[in-house]
């Protein structure tokens, strides 16, 4: 960032409210950190209060399926890029870039209607694309677990050094349930899957689901789909039972402290063995969990996962297994 470029975000850092940027650390203002807040931006500043700037219309600007003809207004977003719009729940680092015009130094965000406030990032340097009127910007976004699964329009402005907002640019993401549904809670039309199995658990212990089948298959995050799969599979077959991540491994925090098996159609009948396997404590001393059968209710669109069993339990660092002892049996389902 150039000498002019930060000048102009001081200005804004008196501009702006009380606590508005990072670098207001140098006029003594006092700070918001932001924590809490169901949508957060690393290295950003958090402000509390409503997005700057007018509400998104028509003519506002860029969106991620296009822009407008004509030259854009000014402290317009022109544009607004990701791998992708869909958001996994707990997500952490979620890349979103884009340009805005070079009027503006700084970008403002939100999840629309989410949280207490806003957060404010500097723009960057120009963009290649139109470097004589306008600069680039990127953000990673967290998104905590506790955000509602659904659609969300992901707010950005563009502000300049006065504190004045542009309009606001509104782009939908599709937020995935915490509960594996086929992206039904996007999409209604979507089915969800007919049964998911849930082991939750309340801090950074890495616990290990494991369901054992009527056919001897042990599922678990090391063998999601129950054994080792064909050599020179190119592809894993849709719609196959399956462990959807293993949470916490190798004690790496994920957000989430989740693992589930999901069915797409009906289990094979009889019994299904559900064990915990305290894997490695990761340097707590105890651990809470709780398991969950959900099964599929009522017609879609208007389907969704009841839950129909749940089972909890606490275990001790001094319990864990590192895999080569023997997990700890918690229920018993039939089919």
């Amino acid at each position: 960032m150039n000498a002019e470029r930060r000048r102009a975000l001081a200005a804004l850092a008196v501009a702006l409210p009380v606590g508005s940027l990072a670098i207001a650390c140098d006029t003594g203002t006092e700070i918001s950190t932001g924590i809490g807040e169901p949508f957060r931006i690393a290295g950003g500043q958090f402000i509390e209060g409503d997005l700057p700037g007018t509400a998104p219309n028509a003519d506002a600007g860029a969106r991620v399926a296009g822009g407008n003809a004509g030259a854009p207004r000014p402290l317009s977003i022109t544009s607004v890029t990701f791998n992708s719009t869909l958001v996994l729940p707990g997500q952490a680092g979620k890349s979103v870039g884009g340009s805005v015009t070079n009027d503006a130094i700084a970008i403002g965000t939100r999840l629309a209607g989410m949280g207490t406030g806003y957060w404010v990032v500097p723009t960057g340097p120009p963009d290649p694309n139109d470097p004589t009127s306008a600069v680039t910007f990127s953000l990673s976004a967290n998104f905590d677990p506790s955000v509602p699964p659904g659609v969300h329009d992901l707010l950005l402005v563009g502000i300049n050094g006065s504190g004045q907002a542009g309009a606001q640019n509104a782009t939908p993401l599709c937020i995935d349930s915490r509960i594996p549904d086929n992206g039904h809670a996007c999409d209604p039309r979507k089915p969800v899957p007919h049964t998911v199995l849930t082991l939750r658990w309340d801090t950074n212990f890495d616990l290990d689901l494991h369901v054992r089948s009527p056919s001897g298959a042990d599922f678990n995050p090391r063998q999601p789909y129950g054994g080792p799969l064909d050599a020179g599979t190119p592809a894993i077959p849709p719609g196959l039972p399956h462990i959807d991540r293993d949470s916490l491994g190798d004690c790496v925090p994920d957000g989430l402290n989740q693992e589930d098996l999901v069915f797409d159609n009906a289990p094979p009948a009889g019994p299904y063995t559900v064990y915990v396997d305290p894997y490695a404590s990761c340097g707590q001393p105890s651990v809470r969990f709780e398991f969950t059968l959900y099964r599929a209710s009522g017609t879609c669109p208007a389907c969704s996962l009841a839950p129909v069993t749940t089972v909890s339990g606490e275990l001790l660092a001094s319990q864990e297994t590192g895999g080569n002892l023997v997990a700890l049996q918690i229920a018993q389902i039939e089919f």
